[in-house]
């Protein structure tokens, strides 16, 4: 059945004799119909949009939720590996103040260590960890003579390099005498160092005198503070005759003037 080309509408009011009445054409009807059909498809429209907006916001509720949970495993995490490195750098320093465990290079470059072998009985690690208490740390300057260049750390983003010890210049042949008592644990020519000395100390020092001429000491030989272990010279990378010393402690590279008092003496 079609649309007719004209629809009466009469409106009968009970209080009044006279009734109205009213005529629409077909293309009213179609107008009329087609807006509803538009304002019902904006509403469709409108609902889903609101739904998927408050799925969207429940999804990011819970993005949210995950995120701040995983940042928190994270710090966890973070700290539970730096509990693990604190722990492992305590139980290697413990065992090689035990002498029951070969310690780490303090530093590659320098061939500083602490201990070269395993102890082979437990008789000898006993002798070992009574030497690490009782040997004193290093007390003095291992030579007479002007600071040329001082310990630096370094930058690796600034291009900084670092410089693990301090520069002594002297003439070729001075004596080089240990800075404390202990055992020398190396002896050798290295590429950077040229002929080099390492004398292990009490409690995890170790210092490390390079650029020498020639040595006057062995490895595994007992020392005394200021006896002469070595004598000036520039083996190695160096540009003019001087002593490279260097300290450490429990492994790490540290500044000789943290330990010796002063400065070295000029006379």
């Amino acid at each position: 059945m079609g649309i007719p080309a004209h629809t009466r509408i009469i409106l009968i009011n009970d209080n009044q004799p006279h009734s109205q009445e009213y005529s629409i054409t077909r293309p009213m009807v179609l107008t009329l119909m087609l807006l509803g059909l538009v304002v019902l498809a904006i509403l469709v429209f409108l609902m889903l949009s609101f739904a998927g907006k408050h799925n969207e916001r429940q999804v990011i509720a819970e993005l949210e939720t995950e995120l701040q949970e995983a940042r928190t495993a994270v710090q966890g995490v973070s700290e539970l590996s730096a509990e693990l490195q604190y722990m492992q750098g305590f139980q290697e320093k413990l065992l090689f103040m035990l002498g029951v465990q070969e310690a780490p290079l303090a530093n590659a470059d320098s061939l500083a260590a602490w201990l070269e072998n395993d102890p082979a009985t437990s008789a000898e690690a006993l002798q070992r960890s009574a030497a690490l208490s009782l040997a004193p740390k290093p007390d003095r300057w291992p030579m007479s003579g002007f600071v040329t260049k001082e310990f630096q750390e370094g930058a690796a983003n600034r291009g900084i390099k670092p410089h693990e010890g301090i520069d002594i210049a002297g003439s070729t042949d001075t004596p080089i005498v240990a800075a404390g008592g202990g055992r020398v644990v190396r002896t050798g020519a290295d590429d950077y160092l040229g002929n080099f000395v390492e004398i292990q100390h009490g409690m995890g020092y170790v210092t490390v005198y390079g650029h020498c001429s020639r040595l006057a000491v062995g490895r595994d030989d007992r020392v005394d503070a200021g006896q002469i272990i070595a004598y000036v010279g520039q083996s190695g990378q160096a540009t003019a005759p001087h002593l490279h010393f260097e300290v450490f402690v429990q492994g790490e590279a540290v500044d000789p003037r943290q330990i010796l008092e002063g400065d070295p003496p000029t006379n």
